[in-house]
């Protein structure tokens, strides 16, 4: 069943005037790109304080289990830059003594930069509902924290995404039995999953995320994941059954970094991606270099694409919804009972 809604309550609709204050890096792909030393540059560059020493990296690994191996992936270069490292573990009940709201309010306060790992979104984003932490992540948003993340750590900071939320690989028991013990050898790569022989029959969903920023985010955009599908193939089919949103698709080796009126691409251009050199072309093969895709349906029902510009302003890029966004109810019914939150 597909079900339509403007804003939740919780939600309240985008401002521009919270342009000023925005400032994040949203990245195609999460350990991958959360692990190369260029995208931490640009992150810890947006945050005012006079030395690296001084900056305060809070990272969320809700999304990974609050898996130990995958925050040590994805915090380990700000380390090397010398940030102070923090991190909420809220996945489950009993894992830390900081989920009173006070305890997340002083932890969440005292952070300039949030990163949040990428993994199964819908999981995540559920679980700071449950623990009334959204509100505390929009005041950071509102004071100028960064907001920065690949995968999941990009799709939850918007209205949604296209998500592989309904991977039963990135489920909690999957994770767990999977990473957990940390005297096995098991590597870490990204958490996205790769195509392999053996197609595994679960599907792309529409995801709802915090909704602090307008536009509906595709990560690993250029990809094919274990269902064997494209998600740039998949995420047109999202957008056209939800045409009012802008859709905003990111390639695994790209990223979005905004500062305050301004945007810009990241692209790694010696990786594989999707934009053709010269034209406004999508390259199915990964022959092009590494970008970002703006897609949106028009007045006619047709879908439009087009290369997001290197730079540009915020407000250019980013719009409400024009009409109701829709949500798949069935398949996020599913996906919560196969993969449910801690019982309280």
């Amino acid at each position: 069943m597909l079900s339509g809604f403007r804003n939740s309550n919780d939600v309240p609709a985008w401002n521009p005037l919270e342009i000023v204050n925005l400032k994040g890096v949203f990245c195609g792909s999460g350990s991958d790109m959360m692990n190369d030393p260029r995208p931490i540059e640009a992150i810890v560059k947006l945050v005012d304080k006079p030395t690296y020493k001084d900056i305060q990296v809070l990272y969320l690994g809700t999304a990974t289990y609050d898996l130990e191996k995958f925050q040590n992936r994805q915090t380990q270069r700000f380390k090397e830059m010398g940030c102070q490292i923090s991190s909420l573990q809220v996945a489950e009940n009993d894992r830390t003594s900081n989920t009173s709201i006070e305890g997340m309010k002083e932890i969440i306060d005292n952070a300039d930069v949030i990163v949040v790992g990428g993994g199964n979104t819908l999981y995540a984003v559920d679980r700071w509902r449950n623990l009334n932490l959204i509100p505390l992540l929009r005041k950071a948003m509102h004071r100028g924290a960064v907001l920065t993340g690949g995968s999941a750590g990009a799709i939850c900071w918007f209205d949604g995404g296209h998500s592989d939320s309904m991977d039963p690989d990135t489920y909690k028991n999957s994770m767990l039995k999977k990473f957990k013990d940390t005297s096995q050898s098991s590597s870490v790569q990204d958490e996205s999953s790769s195509v392999s022989d053996v197609i595994k029959p679960w599907k792309y969903i529409r995801v709802p995320a915090l909704g602090f920023i307008p536009g509906l985010i595709c990560p690993h955009h250029d990809r094919v994941q274990s269902n064997g599908v494209l998600r740039a193939t998949d995420f047109d089919r999202i957008i056209m059954q939800s045409p009012g949103e802008l859709g905003i698709a990111i390639d695994h080796w790209a990223a979005l970094v905004i500062d305050g009126e301004q945007y810009r691409v990241m692209s790694f251009t010696e990786k594989e991606g999707s934009v053709k050199e010269g034209s406004n072309e999508f390259a199915t093969d990964g022959s092009g270099k590494p970008g970002i895709w703006i897609k949106e349906v028009d007045s006619n029902g047709e879908l439009l694409q087009r290369v997001c510009p290197s730079e540009g302003f915020t407000k250019d890029l980013l719009r409400l919804p024009t009409c109701d966004i829709v949500n798949d109810d069935d398949a996020l019914r599913q996906c919560r009972s196969e993969n449910p939150q801690p019982a309280e």
